[in-house]
């Protein structure tokens, strides 16, 4: 195993906790490392120092014929032996198959892969990471697990110009109210209040965050607010967004790829947990991380998402976030 292709799961938050397998590989002493992964993701990986070459697809075009010829072109013309696969998946396998890949390697399933060297499935509701990462330490690669994001000095320069509209002397205070599906979602008027108060009780700046498609949401929690935050949502990408929780105080959000984000560079984080276990996909890393979990009387991790009530994500309070806000600010 000289020259080897990692394929990557499809969500920016899947890649980061998968992201210590590209130090892990390199560090074990591969001449030659790729990452195949899916255009949203590009951001993670794009100034990765560990990564030789990343080759990108974009989602919905992956299974057009050309597509799919591109990429095994492209793929073949690499020389990999060794294609590491966290996830089953027949037409990424295929892919590696068609590139001339000797060695496909990829957990055990039911599904229908090209796998060849196939490693027996962990037991269990297992964290995310550890199910990425157990890969590399079954096949004898140690890992550490941190998840790592590399930001561009370019990226931090153009976040310091964000924050010219914001006060030095104040704590910085980063809400980011948006996640993949609703049931996981802060309610907006709980936002809203919190903001409110930690502008008014603790004189912090607070900035709103999230992508050009949560600036709505943005919108609809400052018109909820009595006071003004800086509404960041659709002005940063993934990079510049990176770069502007480097500089920071603490960031606060539900489950989400961006916590992820936050984790990997060590950014003091609260994470907001209702439907879904902390103990599979909470975040990881370095630096201050609380994660407050209100259970209901539900079973957990919980899909149901027609649930009308989410009492789970209700349960945990502004007051109750303010309160970790405050000790974790006292004790810094």
């Amino acid at each position: 195993m000289k020259r080897v292709l990692i394929v990557m799961p499809n969500w920016i938050g899947d890649c980061l906790l998968a992201s210590p397998s590209l130090r892990a590989v390199k560090e074990s002493g591969k001449e030659f490392l790729a990452v195949l992964a899916e255009e949203r993701v590009r951001e993670v990986f794009r100034n990765n120092h560990f990564l030789d070459e990343l080759i990108i697809f974009k989602d919905r075009r992956f299974f057009r014929p050309k597509v799919l010829k591109t990429l095994i072109l492209r793929v073949s013309l690499l020389k990999i032996d060794t294609a590491i696969l966290f996830k089953p998946s027949f037409t990424k396998s295929l892919i590696c198959k068609l590139s001339g890949i000797k060695e496909i390697i990829g957990y055990k399933s039911k599904k229908i892969s090209f796998i060849n060297r196939k490693i027996p499935p962990p037991s269990g509701n297992i964290h995310k990471m550890d199910y990425y990462l157990n890969i590399l330490e079954a096949i004898g690669i140690k890992t550490k697990k941190t998840p790592e994001f590399f930001v561009k000095e370019e990226y931090l320069q153009k976040a310091k110009k964000f924050l010219e509209g914001v006060s030095p002397e104040r704590k910085k205070i980063v809400i980011h109210p948006k996640a993949n599906w609703p049931l996981k979602m802060w309610p907006k008027k709980y936002f809203a209040e919190l903001a409110d108060r930690l502008i008014e009780e603790l004189n912090s700046e607070v900035l709103i965050t999230g992508s050009a498609e949560d600036e709505d949401l943005a919108l609809s929690i400052y018109r909820l607010m009595r006071n003004t935050p800086h509404i960041l949502a659709g002005k940063t990408s993934l990079g510049e967004l990176a770069g502007l929780l480097k500089l920071v105080d603490l960031f606060i959000s539900a489950d989400t790829g961006i916590m992820h984000l936050a984790a990997s560079l060590k950014v003091p984080l609260i994470a907001l947990f209702g439907p879904t276990l902390p103990s599979i996909s909470g975040p990881r890393g370095e630096g201050f991380i609380k994660v407050i979990h209100k259970e209901k009387d539900c079973f957990l991790p919980c899909y149901n998402l027609k649930c009308k009530d989410n009492l789970c994500m209700k349960k945990i309070t502004p007051q109750q976030v303010l309160e970790e806000v405050k000790d974790f600010l006292i004790t810094k």
